[in-house]
């Protein structure tokens, strides 16, 4: 008999798995539940401006492990004949991609949300908005990224005005005056994606980029690739330690790109090395300066940021938000700076600082109930989920479930790496390999 999976959540991650499950000879009855209406693009490959683009190089976005030119191949047939390797396609574009993708694996859609899931036994079930009850052998929950944490002391007048917006993904009205100031919390690459956004609309006026540590994304630049790991496997499970290798590489001459792309491979087992006092003294110490390192720009979107900065109409600041209200024309925001309070005027305000990992506060209702029941629990430092081997979620007693799975950005409570496309292509085929395996 045909087993059921369903995936919960349509976006990269979802569809991705659901495609590769779809190539199984013997193939299980796939069911994605996404409210959205179509499969593939979701959140990151939604946009409709042309200039976001990929911050990885199209010869490592296929789709199928198996087959590395795939993507290259469709985007020379689809989209650019003279696409090469190197090229850093439009977000749109791979959007585009995915959904082809998805059509053609014939996939079973439910164009509403999960509200609930409740493992019983060697089984689960389903309740889904619209009222429908689902039973599945298998569900896999990929529900991708959430909405920034809210800023604090944000009055409702700034809400009310249209002058805050906490999704930097949702529709944003046009800007009434093109030379208004503008402030996007946050300085990594969805403020990049913000500043290009407003500029492909017309918006000529200073954007102010703020973040804690005031630090901007990087772009990429050409560099010979590293033979080995800038870390070596066998380093003290230490933050200190990993540093100081890193550090070794470099001066031996190693180029910095070289240097963290090297790591891909390897972080992940990196991090599970380390002990919980050494990831934590990482995220507070090292994370911010890992993070502008690994997930760089590609080159034409670094020149175009350096473009604003060098014409002064792109300033970077450092310092942390204390409150948002409304006042006058626009937004007044009080800032925390190391200069002591400041004020900051702004026509609009837009959040990226980054998604909101902590489940117990991010508004799903599935979530909730998962977290509740205690068929869940979060991950490390309270973040996304705790989950085993091949993404099995763990329960309140430790124990990884058979039935219920997590993938993607669902998986940072415990890996390190999860969120670009070559892993979350690497945990699709995966866990593709193991549900086809139990169904035989």
């Amino acid at each position: 008999m045909s087993r059921t999976i369903v995936i919960v959540g349509g976006g990269a991650s979802g569809a991705l798995l659901a495609v590769l499950l779809a190539r199984q000879a013997d193939r299980p009855g796939v069911v994605v539940v996404e409210p959205r209406a179509e499969i593939g693009p979701g959140l990151a490959y939604s946009t409709r401006s042309p200039g976001h683009l990929l911050n990885v190089r199209a010869a490592n976005m296929s789709a199928f492990p198996d087959r590395p030119d795939h993507f290259l191949d469709w985007l020379r047939r689809d989209h650019d004949p003279e696409a090469d390797g190197g090229l850093f396609a439009p977000r749109m574009a791979y959007g585009r991609y995915l959904r082809s993708l998805a059509q053609a694996a014939g996939i079973v859609h439910c164009r509403t949300m999960a509200t609930a899931v409740t493992v019983e036994g060697d089984a689960a079930r389903l309740v889904l908005a619209d009222g429908t009850v689902l039973g599945a052998d298998h569900v896999v929950l990929a529900l991708g990224h959430f909405p920034p944490v809210d800023l604090p002391h944000v009055s409702d007048d700034a809400v009310a005005r249209r002058i805050y917006y906490r999704d930097p993904w949702a529709d944003h009205a046009p800007m009434p005056d093109r030379d208004a100031p503008v402030v996007l919390i946050g300085t990594g690459l969805t403020a990049v994606d913000m500043l290009l956004r407003l500029r492909e609309e017309g918006h000529r006026g200073p954007v102010t980029m703020i973040s804690r540590h005031g630090l901007p994304s990087l772009g990429h630049i050409p560099c010979a690739p590293c033979a080995q790991a800038a870390i070596p496997p066998g380093t003290a499970p230490a933050a200190r330690a990993y540093l100081r290798a890193l550090h070794a590489a470099l001066r031996d001459g190693v180029a910095w790109p070289a240097a963290i792309d090297s790591l891909r491979g390897t972080s992940n087992l990196l991090w599970a090395r380390l002990p919980l006092s050494e990831k934590i003294r990482f995220r507070r110490h090292l994370f911010h300066r890992w993070s502008v390192a690994r997930h760089r720009m590609a080159p034409s979107v670094a020149a175009r940021v350096a473009h604003d900065m060098q014409r002064g109409t792109l300033a970077i600041r450092r310092g942390h938000v204390h409150a948002l209200a409304a006042g006058g024309d626009g937004g007044v925001l009080t800032l925390r700076t190391a200069r002591g309070t400041e004020i900051l005027a702004a026509s609009r305000v837009i959040n990226c600082s980054g998604p909101a990992t902590d489940y117990r506060h991010v508004g799903s209702a599935l979530l909730r109930g998962l977290l509740r029941t205690g068929q869940a629990v979060p991950g490390e430092m309270g973040v996304t989920l705790a989950t085993g081997a091949g993404g099995a979620v763990r329960d309140a007693a430790g124990h990884c479930s058979p039935v219920l799975s997590a993938m993607g950005p669902m998986r940072a409570g415990t890996l390190f790496e999860t969120t670009a496309i070559p892993e979350i292509r690497q945990q699709a085929a995966e866990l593709a390999a193991r549900l086809g395996r139990a169904s035989s």
